[in-house]
């Protein structure tokens, strides 16, 4: 089948003459599936599929970003089938924002090629609810799984591939990484694919992984990270017609000028850029500069105890990040020093936070227990006064003061702070906005790493100044 021409990548690892690569074989089962490869994936193919003299694969990252509707998870469906043929015993696995749609991929588009292809006698498929999957007589197998940080406890891979990147907040994502990991340990030659059309503010973890590719080509690297990037060029106008054939991979074979004028209107300008012309927000990569000042932080911290003095009077504060992939609960109270604050816990996820918060609620008699009302634990925060304790938001005003007020501890060294490394990292990035009123906030979208703690902190700060008039307790050991 003949194709137009493909249009220049923004960045691409190039191909190593010298070394063999399955890329034509994955083009021909390509073709078998009735998917023929368009230029610029034979470009991808050749050269993530690169071996060494070994017979393992150079590139253990491939990273693909292109526009869409270019065809990336043809591509990947592709590679995948070739990679459970190729390999005995293979293990290949297959996200996307969410298992549903992971699914819904797997069972609608990619698995009718292949039940109408050569492949079909050999490929036993499963349809059923929690059990998707291809098997072949030689073991081996191509199923999905949920995004999520447990989702391939004590699994293998040969292959993973996460599509749709831009989906996963920052923390998600680098848990992710965290369970694929483990999974390729004792697997020669494993990869993992990971593809996306360009995110938006939120997606910081794709951003992180295009960061990472481009200096990737940029040093002229040759080995461990493969990246591939079709974008429209600053230079263009993304929603110009005159300009999608010069950067869009698939124009003129699986779209064309209509759908894309279509886009255009349902999108608008700046959709169809990140959409269709593969473009970042402005300014992204540019972190908001962190509030507080790195010395100031670092004569506030002392070592963390473990036992509150009796008869100190506390109050709790809690949080989670965006995601709600991370939960916090820190302490305030005052003794001989002054004030101090803790975090109690952090940990991932957030459904154990109402729970440990009243269990320590119900032992501890805090004469408050808040958080920032623009809060993603909501949820936690109803659970606590359905319960019955001392819970309250920090509304309106109140929260730029709470901000402020914690700052200012720090800054005129009238706080300490135990140590802790959730909440270390969280000071080192926590930024600040502007809050409308001439006061400013914490700014969870504009922090690379959940800021929960901080937040936690500054809102136990503030209940202790604040009571809820719950009677005040003698304390023993956290």
């Amino acid at each position: 089948m003949s194709f137009p021409p493909c249009p220049p990548p923004a960045y691409a690892t190039p191909r190593s003459p010298e070394r063999r690569s399955f890329g034509p074989a994955v083009s021909r089962l390509a073709a078998a599936l009735g998917w023929p490869l368009m230029p610029w994936q034979e470009i991808v193919a050749d050269v993530a599929n690169e071996v060494d003299a070994t017979g393992g694969f150079v590139y253990s990252t491939v990273i693909i970003t292109v526009p869409r509707q270019s065809g990336k998870t043809t591509l990947t469906g592709a590679n995948a089938e070739h990679r459970t043929l190729y390999k005995p015993r293979g293990r290949v696995w297959y996200t996307a924002q969410t298992r549903e749609i992971a699914r819904d991929w797997f069972l609608n588009e990619h698995i009718p090629g292949l039940e109408i292809s050569p492949l079909k006698p050999y490929a036993k498929v499963r349809r059923a609810q929690g059990s998707e999957g291809i098997t072949f007589p030689h073991g081996s197998m191509f199923r999905i799984f949920a995004p999520l940080p447990a989702a391939l406890h004590s699994k293998q891979s040969d292959l993973v591939i996460v599509d749709e990147c831009w989906a996963h907040e920052l923390e998600r994502g680098r848990q992710l990484d965290q369970a694929i990991v483990p999974t390729q340990a004792t697997r020669p030659g494993a990869q993992v694919w990971k593809l996306s059309t360009a995110g938006d503010e939120k997606s910081l973890w794709l951003w992180e992984i295009v960061e990472r590719g481009r200096a990737a080509v940029t040093e002229g690297r040759r080995d461990g990270i493969a990246y591939f990037e079709w974008a429209c060029p600053e230079s263009m106008d993304p929603t110009s017609a005159s300009s999608w054939p010069l950067f869009h991979p698939a124009y003129g074979i699986t779209i064309g000028v209509a759908q894309m004028k279509a886009a255009l209107d349902e999108l608008g300008p700046a959709g169809f850029g990140r959409a269709y012309g593969n473009r970042w927000p402005d300014g992204m990569g540019k972190a908001a500069a962190p509030k507080i000042p790195p010395g100031r932080w670092a004569a506030a911290s002392v070592p963390p105890i473990t036992t509150v003095p009796a008869g100190a009077r506390v109050a709790l504060g809690f949080d989670t990040s965006r995601d709600r992939a991370q939960g916090c609960v820190a302490v305030a109270w005052r003794d001989l020093g002054g004030l101090r604050c803790e975090v109690i816990e952090a940990r991932p996820g957030t459904g154990w936070l109402a729970e440990h918060i009243t269990d320590l609620a119900n032992r501890r008699h805090p004469v408050a227990i808040s958080y920032p009302a623009d809060s993603p634990a909501l949820d936690v925060a109803d659970a606590l006064a359905t319960a019955g304790l001392p819970v309250a938001a920090i509304r309106g005003r109140d929260w730029p003061a709470a901000c402020s007020g914690w700052l200012a501890a720090i800054n005129e060294r009238r706080i300490h702070i135990g140590a802790h490394p959730a909440l270390q990292r969280a000071a080192e990035v926590a930024p600040g906005r502007d809050s409308g009123d001439g006061g400013w906030v914490w700014h969870r979208r504009g922090a690379v790493v959940s800021i929960a703690p901080v937040i936690a902190c500054t809102a136990a700060v503030w209940a202790l100044g604040h009571p809820a008039g719950a009677e005040q307790a003698s304390w023993t050991a956290f």
